[in-house]
């Protein structure tokens, strides 16, 4: 059953990696297995077997463990260089020297559980020789102390080596994200450190009943404190300004933190400061010339583009998408944003280049299919626009935006070859459902739909029910094209876009 329990936990966490090695150092202590006498067949009596054969049995009933920890390094390491985004690693002297001074840090956040953040900026080049050096000679003498006392405390042997060989695959040798170290990787390794404590304790006291309540005393003052501290910490995370907020206060050079809360500023329209937090963040990664933070940078530069985008500053935006684009040639999101600013600016061709770049690079992008769809639609192009609708749809069909958009062209297209009112009527109901009844546009195809089936008094109904929405939401220009089917609708006519067909 240890196999399958190991399975299941390395495909939930590959970081369970480390747990052979771990088992190892629980039989070591505290089940004292590497001392254990087994039994010689055919002789009738119980002889101790030499210590070399005792450690070789150890050692093979793990092997099943190594191999499925040697296949999730494996499996983890092919998935992360072939992922989409896969960040370049920084020089090896640097993540060496990080890692050691982490080991540390680690150890004294644990004890002094303050300034903690939900993400720390790498180094880089940065440490100062003697925090290198002064990391190194701590690792070393509570190494070689924990080594010299494992006969009289093998505890301080289990627990600290638990703790250096736990984090090993998330210390950050092998670099997976930006990060120079991650709280949140510490849960399984300190349960060494807390093994230590926790015997140590048990040690110290136990000789005495004064020593005992004097422990008592301090257990629970060191219990209270630190549930203050994990009040007042686990306040940051009331939501997510909060959180990036603290993260700037006990941090520096936290460009992460500032892309972040400029997302948050986007989401609440707030574009200036959300522009002043990227542009910060890109100020901080102009410092980070490596190949590593490219990706990163990138989807910085297209944040701001965005940021810039919304507040109509569509040539700034533009300069900023190719900057992005510049650091990830194969950046599909920046070419289909940018082709949406083209787009808006009427550069129908450039538009249409941005959107089939994107499906080169990614084929399923259903939003392509439906930009280059829009475009063709303006171009008159109106078959080949309906079928790169058809296509979005059957990549996203659970997107109400494509229903509408097939729907919109089956029922008002001048060609009647093109017009299709019953499934026009069909998909517009479906995107409505798929929406929560909010969208106006949605609506107003509907209503266009019922006028092809001549059903003009529901048609009526549904245009003032767009209306109504429109209206209420400030969308002036879309209320002004409602009033205008309305009077169609009112006199039996359908509504009919003057598109030319291929």
């Amino acid at each position: 059953p240890v196999p399958v329990l190991l399975g299941a936990g390395l495909m939930s966490k590959p970081m369970l990696v480390s747990a052979p090695f771990i088992l190892l150092l629980l039989d070591y202590w505290p089940l004292r297995r590497f001392e254990q006498p087994s039994s010689t067949k055919g002789t009738g009596k119980v002889l101790k077997s030499p210590k070399q054969r005792v450690i070789q049995r150890l050692f093979l009933e793990k092997i099943p463990l190594l191999v499925l920890s040697a296949g999730s390094c494996v499996i983890t390491f092919v998935v992360q260089k072939r992922a989409a985004g896969a960040i370049a690693p920084l020089p090896f002297l640097w993540r060496v020297q990080n890692a050691l001074v982490s080991y540390v840090i680690y150890v004294w956040k644990t004890l002094w559980p303050t300034r903690l953040a939900v993400f720390y900026p790498h180094p880089n080049n940065s440490l100062a020789i003697w925090e290198v050096i002064l990391a190194i000679g701590l690792l070393v003498g509570i190494t070689a102390a924990a080594t010299v006392l494992r006969r009289q405390r093998p505890y301080l042997f289990t627990g600290w080596l638990w703790y250096l060989g736990m984090l090993v695959p998330v210390i950050g040798i092998v670099q997976v994200g930006e990060q120079a170290r991650a709280d949140r990787y510490t849960y399984l390794p300190h349960i060494g450190l807390f093994l230590v404590l926790a015997w140590a304790v048990a040690d110290i006291s136990g000789r005495s009943r004064l020593r005992r309540r004097f422990a008592a005393a301090v257990a629970v003052t060191v219990i209270i404190a630190f549930a203050s501290c994990a009040f007042i910490q686990t306040s940051y995370w009331r939501n997510s300004e909060t959180l990036w907020t603290h993260t700037l206060a006990v941090t520096s050079n936290n460009d992460i933190a500032h892309n972040n809360l400029g997302y948050l500023c986007i989401d609440r329209g707030d574009l200036d400061k959300a522009i002043s937090h990227f542009e910060e963040a890109l100020k901080i990664r102009s410092g980070k010339a490596e190949t590593h933070y490219d990706v990163g940078s990138a989807f910085v530069q297209m944040n701001l583009a965005d940021a810039l985008a919304l507040k109509g500053q569509s040539n700034e935006a533009i300069a900023h998408y190719e900057e992005a684009i510049k650091l990830q040639p194969n950046y599909a999101d920046a070419y289909y944003n940018r082709g949406n600013v083209l787009f808006a600016q009427g550069r129908i061709d450039d538009a249409m280049a941005d959107w089939e770049k994107t499906l080169q690079i990614q084929p399923t992008d259903a939003d392509a299919y439906t930009g280059l769809g829009n475009a063709l639609l303006q171009r008159g192009s109106v078959r080949e626009a309906l079928a790169h609708y058809e296509q979005a749809l059957a990549l996203a069909p659970h997107d109400p935006h494509s229903r509408n958009n097939i729907a919109w062209v089956l029922a008002t297209a001048s060609d009647p070859t093109i017009r299709n009112g019953t499934r026009a009527v069909n998909l517009a109901q479906e995107a409505i459902q798929l929406s929560d009844g909010k969208e106006a546009l949605f609506f107003r195809t509907l209503a266009a739909a019922y006028a092809e089936t001549n059903r003009f008094s529901e048609a009526i109904v549904t245009a003032k029910q767009g209306y109504g929405i429109a209206a209420g939401r400030g969308n002036s220009n879309l209320a002004r094209q409602l009033t205008g089917d309305l009077a169609l609708y009112q006199k039996r006519t359908p509504l009919r876009r003057m598109f030319s067909t291929n």
